[in-house]
């Protein structure tokens, strides 16, 4: 009996930590930490608050092997450090505690499934976690439009809605409108346009990597990219289509680079950062009349004077006031920046200014030192591919890129979906300052040949 029992545990270990459940706790775990407004919206936060810390749970045992050989690198730990010691100091300290419970959950998903996995793997993780999240979307949009006719709206609440104690989901904000056969806008699972817009985009990088990677059927890849096209076209996102533009122009001057030799390679990667630099700029100071081009209102539309509030709260204590990650509105000093701007906010609607009221002039700093040095390590291996290399390190790039051009006019890279990439792309690609040979292996076939990567070895090659 007792050597039964033995066996028993050992084939329960076994099932647990196989390729096939950790890719399904990692693909849930992405599909969480997307939609995860749906999820509140659809079960409440209670409900929710037990779905996250199952997951954490799941994913802690799942990738219990890995456990061992997890690190933080030096900007991240002390970017998180820096969050958790701002309790101290906090406006709102129990806001803050939680936050930096939410914090440490989302950078320890981050980091297992990335070390858990290899970075060909890790990819199509992420391609099906926003796969599912686009289509349920989709799905939602569908519901309302054939079987509602109208707008839905949440069954619970949020506590990111509640301002001065008052509950104003269900008399302000819909969860969706049922504009699909309307030619939109519609919102998604997520609830909102942009978000949803944003969730699209995330879901054509990733599905364009794996095609070149022919990591998934064609028919499956090109599908979920006509459904990604059609959800952008919906949404009317100003920044998902400028975003779009850069991101196609970054695509093929990669191509480009691939087909010269070594001299040409460098010169030209120089040229597009450059050219890149000063259309970012340009995109900025113009913004209203290049979204005009595009047939779009700009995202800055009434931003301007909430970003000004932020900006001066924020010289005010150059600590910053306390991580709060969503905003409480209800609480000072977020309910006077709101006020003061006419415009109800639960979080900055630019990433780097709401790191700098949230966590001062070292916060905001550490955050743009994680963000350079991630497009950096990745851009240094696309520089040096060549034809018939991996597109790996193309697709961290493409996903940097996104999520810069996503924080100008979004907070969300700082919490969820957004923080878990910025964690794993970190964690993905080498790190630059560290780097001083690139690895052929890993600009060849996406993966390292030194003993300490051995680890991340496909396991599906």
């Amino acid at each position: 009996m007792d050597g039964q029992s033995v066996d028993s545990r050992m084939d329960w270990r076994d099932r647990v930590t196989s390729p096939a459940v950790q890719d399904g706790i990692a693909v849930w775990s992405v599909v969480l930490l997307t939609v995860g407004q749906g999820v509140r919206y659809l079960t409440g936060m209670p409900v929710f608050v037990a779905l996250a810390f199952a997951t954490v749970a799941a994913v802690a045992v799942s990738f219990r092997p890995t456990l061992a050989t997890l690190r933080l690198p030096l900007p991240l730990g002390a970017y998180i450090g820096l969050a958790c010691a701002s309790v101290l100091w906090s406006a709102t300290r129990g806001v803050t505690a939680l936050a930096i419970v939410a914090l440490l959950a989302t950078t320890f998903l981050a980091v297992v499934t990335v070390r858990g996995t290899s970075n060909r793997r890790f990819m199509v993780l992420l391609y099906r976690g926003f796969q599912i999240s686009l289509f349920l979307g989709l799905a939602l949009e569908l519901y309302a439009a054939i079987i509602v006719r109208g707008p839905i709206y949440p069954p619970m609440t949020d506590l990111t809605d509640l301002v001065d104690g008052k509950n104003v989901v269900g008399h302000q904000l819909s969860w969706t409108e049922g504009l699909l056969f309307q030619g939109g806008p519609i919102q998604g699972f997520v609830g909102n346009r942009n978000t949803f817009g944003f969730v699209a985009l995330l879901t054509a990088v990733t599905g364009v990597v794996v095609l070149l990677e022919r990591l998934v059927r064609k028919a499956d890849a090109l599908l979920t990219l006509a459904a990604a096209a059609a959800v952008h076209l919906l949404t009317m996102s100003a920044t998902v289509t400028v975003s779009v533009l850069y991101l196609a122009a970054i695509t093929v001057a990669a191509f480009w680079i691939r087909r010269l030799p070594p001299g040409g390679k460098k010169a030209l990667s120089r040229i597009v950062l450059g050219v890149t630099a000063v259309a970012g700029v340009l995109t900025i100071k113009y913004s209203d009349f290049i979204f005009g081009l595009l047939g779009r209102d700009s995202d800055l539309t009434n931003r301007t004077a909430l970003w000004r509030q932020i900006m001066e709260y924020a010289t005010m204590r150059p600590e910053g006031w306390g991580l709060v990650s969503y905003w409480p509105a209800w609480l000072e000093p977020y309910r006077t920046i709101d006020e003061n701007a006419d415009l109800l906010a639960t979080h900055g609607h630019n990433a780097f200014l709401d790191t700098w009221l949230q966590l001062g002039l070292i916060g905001v700093t550490l955050l743009i030192a994680i963000l350079v040095l991630t497009f950096g390590s990745a851009w240094r291996l696309v520089e040096r591919a060549d034809r018939g290399d991996t597109y790996i390190p193309l697709g961290w790039t493409l996903l940097t890129v996104t999520l810069l051009l996503q924080s100008l006019t979004e907070s969300r890279i700082l919490q969820e979906i957004g923080w878990y990439l910025v964690v794993a792309l970190f964690m993905s690609a080498p790190q630059v300052f560290r780097l001083t040979i690139v690895d052929p292996e890993l600009v060849h076939h996406g993966r390292s040949g030194g003993q300490g990567e051995a680890r991340r070895a496909d396991l599906d090659s």
